[in-house]
């Protein structure tokens, strides 16, 4: 399965030094990989434990990595020290018996399982006691008897359309996401499946512009720059947006908040204190977007990242859709910022709206912002973005299954050879983020970065068609993660 990684070799930083969501992870991210291995083994091997302890060590694992829950009059209350003994003892005594890289004590599990059911029944007790004017039995196991359906969808420039088969793939099998979080490529297709609950995958293919070419989409980069950060070319994203959207909706440029599902945009702020010179980037007599030509824009781009990286206070990462301000901003405005490669590709604001221009203005005052530029450069597959959301309660549940999915794997096919170093320079946030997503699927087999525009229908069918054929293999995974399990009285309380 793809989602198989030890959790230690993840880039955690210390305890000490953590946000409060943060301290809560280090706490429970053991039993997030035990979760993980759990799912493995019941696809796997389904006889080896009977429904009844199935869904017990299923509700079990849920309830020992509760925090803070939200109540039926949608007031938020901790319960992290009421599960603080389970927890502690789940890690002692279950965790060892389905070890990472080891083979399953499958006699183990079932020797646990009376016990296990005796402390979860004493624990969901004392919580029903203790909480008894917050909530009833029937609020607590409707939390933890489903998990909620989250993606993190990662950029990669044209390799981002194999996320188009994600969603025709969780659309078959009946899985509609609550909350979606893209970064770069991803926050455009995740804005195509946010705008309607009823995904249908032929009106999205068909919304696809079939004459837009690169010399439209890609305009030479006049030398101006207000919010965003420079490039060799400007980025004419919103003219594609209005036919897409205009084709989906009937409008064009809904707003975060109009949204009916959920979707944040990961954006890298550079912060004042970096230098640039806009006439570096003003273009010469060479427009193409050809192999070679792109390699020499690339050095703009990578000269732009060296210089970042000498310091890496110079950068921040920005939410638009989360952060204080921008849940009513224009979302197609933020996902051109998330596709700004910085050196390469450049977007901005050529308009004065005041509700685009002043959240900008506040934003940017706020973190000392100097420019903004591709959401890849801090995070490309920002699953810990997606996991914080949860538990600061923005989908209500905090018993979420966020899958992530990585779309940017140049190895795969030599012609993308040339985008190894900006994989290099990614790599290292997407590992650091995969502890937090409970399935990551890296693509092997995605079209190149370059094939951004697709003006073919059939050409369009076969990258579905691809990264359909790569999840199928997951299928069963998602589908048991995401199972519903059966009222707490068919598996719950002191077995006999």
């Amino acid at each position: 399965m793809a989602c198989r990684y030890d959790l230690r070799r993840a880039g955690i930083k210390s305890e000490t030094r953590l946000s409060g969501y943060g301290r809560h992870f280090v706490k429970i991210r053991e039993l997030k990989g035990f979760e993980r291995r759990l799912i493995e083994l019941l696809v796997d091997e389904p006889t080896v434990l009977s429904p009844r302890h199935r869904a017990l060590f299923r509700y079990a694992t849920s309830m020992a990595q509760m925090n803070e829950f939200r109540t039926p009059e949608g007031i938020d209350v901790s319960l992290a020290e009421d599960v603080e003994e389970l927890r502690r003892w789940m890690i002692d005594a279950v965790i060892p018996l389905l070890p990472e890289g080891g083979e399953p004590d499958i006699d183990g599990l079932r020797e646990i399982a009376p016990v296990l059911a005796m402390r979860v029944d004493r624990t969901r007790t004392q919580l029903l006691e203790r909480h008894v004017n917050d909530f009833g039995a029937e609020d607590l196991d409707d939390e933890l008897r489903q998990k909620t359906p989250v993606l993190v969808l990662g950029g990669g420039g044209g390799s981002g359309l194999v996320h188009l088969g994600t969603f025709a793939l969780l659309k078959e099998v009946g899985v509609t996401p609550e909350l979606i979080v893209g970064s770069s490529m991803g926050s455009i297709m995740g804005l195509m499946r946010a705008v309607d609950r009823s995904y249908d995958p032929m009106s999205v293919a068909m919304s696809f512009p079939k004459r837009v070419d690169y010399d439209t989409l890609f305009r030479p980069f006049s030398g101006f720059s207000r919010f965003g950060f420079p490039g060799a070319f400007h980025l004419n994203i919103m003219r594609l947006a209005r036919e897409i959207f205009e084709e989906l909706l009937g409008y064009s440029m809904p707003r975060f908040d109009e949204l009916p599902i959920k979707l944040e945009i990961v954006v890298t702020g550079v912060r004042k204190g970096f230098r640039f010179d806009d006439r570096e980037y003003e273009q010469s007599d060479d427009t193409s977007l050809t192999p070679l030509a792109i390699r020499r824009k690339l050095k703009l781009f990578f000269g732009a990242v060296r210089q970042l990286s000498k310091n890496p206070r110079l950068l921040t990462q920005v939410v638009f859709g989360a952060e204080e301000g921008t849940e009513h901003f224009p979302v197609m405005e933020a996902a051109g910022f998330s596709c700004s490669v910085p050196g390469l590709l450049h977007f901005d604001i050529f308009h004065d709206d005041p509700e685009t221009i002043q959240p900008l203005e506040r934003l940017f005052e706020r973190h000392g912002l100097l420019r903004l530029c591709d959401g890849g450069v801090i995070n490309n597959v920002p699953s810990k973005v997606a996991w914080e959301s949860v538990q600061r309660g923005s989908i209500g549940s905090r018993n979420a299954h966020i899958m992530s999915f990585d779309a940017f794997a140049p190895l795969s096919k030599g012609r993308n050879l040339i985008w190894i170093p900006v994989q290099q320079i990614a790599r290292p946030a997407v590992v650091a983020n995969r502890p937090y997503s409970s399935y990551h699927k890296t693509f092997q087999n995605p079209p190149s970065p370059l094939d951004v525009m697709v003006n073919s229908y059939s050409k369009l069918k076969s990258i579905v068609q691809s990264a359909r054929r790569e999840l199928e293999e997951d299928i069963p995974y998602m589908e048991e993660a995401l199972r519903e399990l059966p009222p707490y009285g068919m598996f719950g309380g002191r077995e006999s």
